[in-house]
């Protein structure tokens, strides 16, 4: 019964969003009916629309199953942004080493390294926050912007193409770019690596002793503590492994669309993927339809841009209108359940 209210709040809540964004196109574009046929059809329209669909979709899901995880330890990772574009940054540089290497260990060499780096970061404010119980809401997003400033420096200087006429690395070897599997759209195979990752974590956390470790403490961390389980040691897992999975969604998106790394390119993953979390309601399975409904708004946003007098700046007011209202009321039950949990310890 539970699951069922929080299903249908989750379902209103997406319903008055979508309400929002057509009201907002009704009142500023001269043609509505169009512009709002084309943002509701036209990311199905054609194989092209639809394979960016499903391609924007990749780093959302690993974001998304990302946040989970942080969250089901009752942890908040707010440093995404920072973890997919440093985790992005590292495996650049290690695949420019690699040129000699057969291309299926170079790749799995530069994903670890990404998972790694994004997980080492986040890792950081798990551990500040076992040990000197140091808000990590605060910690990680001071580290993220952080790193931002950091890897634009890289990318701005000592990354930086000489030929390129923006800041962005050189391009890669094209045995690291991950083929496309529905032409002439951006969608690649890294969509199947992506799935593999979301059901392993879904095993992990269902059937795991880590899954189960990860939802006790989550649910009741006093409780954790008194059952033995090592509640700092779970967290700062917890938290190692939502920046890792966050750095693959970087380097991941790297591979498969830009071949190379470009400032600024993953802004807006890290935030979305929160978003996706709460829709899923921390479950890893339900990451991947929660994804594509994130990013099938950012394909019709777009699709009705292209085709209509509607800006994007106009249409993108219905994925805000999402983003808003479904964290709204997550992130408020999530702040109070942290404030309980300060009254236990």
């Amino acid at each position: 019964m539970k699951k069922l209210e929080e299903s249908m709040r989750v379902l209103i809540t997406i319903i008055i969003a979508l309400m929002i964004g057509v009201l907002a196109i009704t009142l500023t574009s001269k043609e509505p009916g169009i512009a709002i046929k084309y943002f509701f059809t036209g990311p199905f329209s054609s194989a092209y629309f639809f394979g960016n669909m499903l391609a924007a979709s990749i780093p959302l899901m690993l974001t998304g199953l990302a946040t989970s995880i942080a969250f089901s330890a009752s942890a908040f990772n707010l440093g995404l942004e920072g973890q997919v574009y440093f985790g992005a940054l590292c495996g650049t540089y290690v695949a420019y080493e690699l040129n000699a290497v057969p291309p299926i260990i170079a790749i799995i060499v530069v994903l670890a390294v990404s998972f790694a780096a994004g997980g080492g970061i986040a890792a950081i404010s798990g551990y500040l926050k076992s040990k000197w119980n140091v808000d990590e809401l605060i910690s990680s997003l001071l580290v993220s912007y952080t790193l931002i400033y950091i890897v634009d420096f890289f990318l701005e200087g000592p990354f930086k193409d000489p030929a390129a006429g923006l800041a962005a690395s050189p391009y890669f070897n094209k045995k690291f770019v991950l083929p496309k599997i529905l032409l002439p759209s951006d969608l690649h195979i890294g969509i199947f690596i992506v799935l593999a990752i979301i059901i392993l974590f879904s095993i992990i956390m269902k059937r795991n002793k880590f899954g189960y470790e990860v939802r006790i403490t989550g649910k009741n961390f006093r409780f954790a503590k008194y059952a033995g389980i090592p509640v700092k040691k779970v967290v700062i897992m917890a938290m190692f492994f939502s920046g890792g999975i966050a750095g693959l969604a970087g380097m991941i998106d790297i591979l498969g669309i830009h071949g190379r790394m470009i400032r600024g390119y993953s802004a807006g993953y890290g935030w979305n993927g929160i978003a996706v979390a709460l829709i899923a309601r921390n479950n890893p399975l339900l990451v991947i339809p929660a994804a594509i409904f994130f990013a099938f708004l950012q394909s019709g946003a777009n699709v009705s841009a292209l085709f209509s007098d509607v800006t994007p700046e106009v249409a993108r007011i219905i994925q805000a209108a999402v983003f808003y209202l479904v964290t709204a009321e997550g992130l408020l039950f999530f702040l109070k359940k942290k404030r309980m949990e300060k009254g236990q310890t």
